[in-house]
């Protein structure tokens, strides 16, 4: 373990967080577009593959590693492995813009969510 387990504790609200925004945008979708929701799973799978989960960051070309980085659960996955591995790598700068990214998404899932939540029934 290294010293960036003092970071662990502030991952998982930030896990939380970009769950609930994605959450909040399928709900919206897939109760508005019936059809979403057989995206929904080729959708989940091909996030899966394209966050370093299974493999690390440093065995991503350095020209593609900043479009991995837009990923927000790429370098979520890469500090926790950091942190209680001691393998990987840290970047601040990826995890602040995770964070910027899941903050989006989670507030733009609430405002979408509650402009629809009236006529949600219409659709169901």
């Amino acid at each position: 373990m290294t010293w960036a387990v003092i970071i662990l504790p502030m991952l998982i609200p930030l896990v939380a967080l970009l769950g609930l925004g994605l959450g909040l945008w399928m709900s919206v979708l897939t109760a508005k577009y019936r059809d979403f929701s057989q995206i929904t799973g080729f959708l989940t799978q091909a996030l899966m593959y394209a966050t370093p989960i299974i493999y690390p960051l440093s065995e991503v070309p350095e020209k593609y590693r900043f479009w991995v980085s837009l990923n927000p659960m790429a370098p979520i996955v890469e500090t926790f492995r950091y942190a209680l591995l001691g393998k990987g790598s840290f970047s601040l700068q990826f995890l602040i813009n995770s964070s910027a990214i899941a903050l989006f998404l989670m507030l733009s899932g609430m405002y979408f969510f509650k402009r629809t939540e009236r006529r949600v029934v219409d659709y169901l």
